[in-house]
């Protein structure tokens, strides 16, 4: 024991040697540099030797000092850190047996309150769902923009999204003021699914502008407004215009629908399309393209064939005009023995009476001549008509092939994955054929009505001709007799 005490101060003899070298040392090469210039002797250096010592010894004690100080400092908050982390732990231990003591009762708790549940827990369970499904029902229905226009009637959503909490809640039971409530909302619902109802309520226009309006709400179906189709949207909670309507044929019912429930006192009836989609058939119906629309998805193409439709049914009401009216001079001409120079026949038989003394070889040929010269006027423009007829399926064709080109075009560019981008190739394509074949069709008829007629007329000219060829070689005959 002696020994390892003795090592030790040696130790700590030997460490205080080395710190004074070091201290004399930095002293020795702090003072020598201020008389490094100057002549010092072996006196001045020992004084200043020993005045580097006596500031070294100053220093020393003076940390020494402070050493000690701080460690009492350090001691007395390690002793009070110790302290505090004693308390936290028999805090920490106390809590634990706390969380540990609710956790078994919390678990005893619903244990008992499954127990006494029994099946009205799955009850519960059904109610949450049918809640959910009713909530989901609610908020797309028409129905709910008539009540959120009445504040007395609105907030239902509310209403179930509370329900729904509390049916999937374990700490709170629906009551029976909640389950009579939601039977309610379901049964008024029902209720008004089945009626016609007209009320003030904002509506949103295509243009983004909100204004008020009368709407009429047929059931949960459909809703209109000023003859125009409406739409609820689920996330603004407001009724929408479409902006692409279905068309007159829909859009009529729904003014007539409109004026029948303005009339008061009376019960109207009127018939209306209704949409069991609640507004999904109408847009779709609403985007498909109208007749001008088909006509535009033809081209140019398109156009010519119409545009010659339109010149062939002119020309034909034109020469069934003009013909007619000549078959009216004609009838009367027959019936009189005065030759008019307003018609074909009267022509024809001015011709016989300017050239009656001739034989009939010379009287047929003017005859023939006359009736020749009058077949222009009669069949004027019906080839045309023909023309049209023939030439209005070619057109129809090229425009298929022109469509068809662009379709193939599209596909070798971008694929075939997106249908859309060949629509307007494939349109064009069916539309041209389509158009050429309704130019053509009433054109076929029209020509084979108009030739028919210029034909019998040019029949009775020549039926009239062949008559007086005939009388005139029965004279000539009794006259050699």
């Amino acid at each position: 024991m002696n020994t390892l005490s003795t090592f030790k101060t040696v130790n700590k003899a030997k460490k205080i040697a080395l710190g004074l070298c070091i201290s004399f040392t930095a002293s020795v090469a702090s003072i020598v540099p201020a008389h490094a210039n100057q002549d010092i002797d072996v006196d001045s250096l020992l004084n200043l030797v020993k005045q580097g010592q006596a500031r070294d010894d100053s220093e020393f004690n003076s940390r020494i000092q402070r050493f000690n100080t701080n460690k009492q400092q350090q001691e007395k908050m390690l002793l009070q850190a110790k302290n505090k982390r004693t308390s936290l732990e028999n805090e920490s231990e106390e809590k634990e047996a706390s969380f540990a003591k609710n956790e078994t009762d919390l678990a005893d708790a619903q244990e008992r309150l499954t127990n006494r549940l029994g099946s009205l827990k799955e009850l519960f369970g059904v109610l949450q769902q049918v809640a959910g499904d009713s909530k989901g029902i609610f908020e797309g229905s028409l129905i709910t923009s008539e009540l959120n226009e009445n504040s007395s009637t609105a907030g239902r959503e509310i209403f179930l999204e509370d329900l729904i909490k509390t049916a999937g809640s374990s700490s709170k039971l629906p009551s029976i003021e909640e389950l009579e409530q939601l039977w309610f909302e379901m049964q008024r619902e029902m209720t008004m699914s089945g009626k016609v109802s007209s009320y003030q309520a904002d509506v949103v226009l295509p243009t983004g502008d909100t204004v008020k309006k009368q709407v009429v709400r047929l059931g949960s179906f459909n809703a209109v407004a000023d003859g125009n189709y409406l739409t609820f949207d689920l996330e603004s909670q407001k009724l929408v215009e479409l902006a692409a309507q279905p068309g007159n044929r829909y859009n009529g019912p729904a003014a007539d629908l409109e004026s029948a429930e303005m009339k008061e006192g009376k019960t109207n009836f009127t018939g209306f399309w209704i949409d069991p989609s609640r507004g999904q058939l109408l847009k779709i119906m609403g985007q498909s393209a109208g007749l001008g629309e088909r006509i535009d998805q033809g081209g140019v193409v398109g156009y010519i064939i119409l545009s010659l439709a339109v010149i062939g049914v002119l020309l034909a009401i034109w020469r069934m005009i003009k013909l007619t009216a000549e078959t009216a001079r004609m009838k009367k001409q027959m019936n009189s023995d005065v030759a008019s120079d307003d018609n074909a026949l009267g022509r024809v038989m001015k011709v016989y009476q300017k050239n009656g003394d001739a034989d009939v070889e010379t009287l047929e040929l003017h005859l023939s001549e006359a009736i020749s010269s009058e077949v222009p006027s009669l069949t004027r423009g019906v080839n045309w008509i023909k023309i049209i007829s023939v030439v209005a399926p070619l057109l129809g064709l090229l425009g298929t092939v022109t469509g068809m080109i662009d379709v193939f075009e599209t596909m070798s560019l971008f694929g075939t994955g997106d249908p859309k981008l060949m629509a307007g190739g494939i349109s064009q394509a069916l539309i041209t054929t389509v158009l050429g074949l309704v130019a053509a069709i009433p054109c076929v008829f029209l020509h084979t009505m108009t030739n028919n007629r210029s034909r019998a007329l040019i029949t009775i000219l020549e039926e009239r001709a062949t008559g007086i060829l005939a009388r005139k070689s029965e004279q000539l005959s009794l006259a050699k007799a």
